[in-house]
């Protein structure tokens, strides 16, 4: 299982929860732990959105996780198929050095 980083806003945020999801399932804690220990996975620009949300804008922690994934969407990795390999082409002026 991938080791769960710091999230800062570079990274996916889907990844990200997936990850936190997988190693708090396995601790077997309650909603309001979950809700704690996630904040302890933040730093940067994405702690200070933690920090910043009202008090008793969050109901559960699947609806903090809803949110978090909302907020950071805009980092997600782009998903590529086999489609997009086969749109690639190489210019006419392009070695395949610069190509590849």
């Amino acid at each position: 299982m991938p080791m769960l980083g710091l999230y800062d806003r570079t990274e996916d945020p889907e990844e990200h929860m997936g990850v936190y999801n997988a190693q708090i399932y396995l601790q077997e804690v309650d909603d309001a732990a979950c809700y704690c220990y996630f904040l302890a996975t933040l730093k940067g620009v994405a702690q200070s959105w933690f920090n910043g949300m009202p008090p008793g804008s969050i109901s559960c922690f699947q609806d903090l996780a809803n949110k978090f994934v909302r907020q950071f969407i805009a980092t997600r990795k782009e998903r590529r198929t086999s489609v997009y390999l086969s749109k690639i082409k190489q210019g006419s002026q392009e070695s395949l050095t610069e190509f590849v």
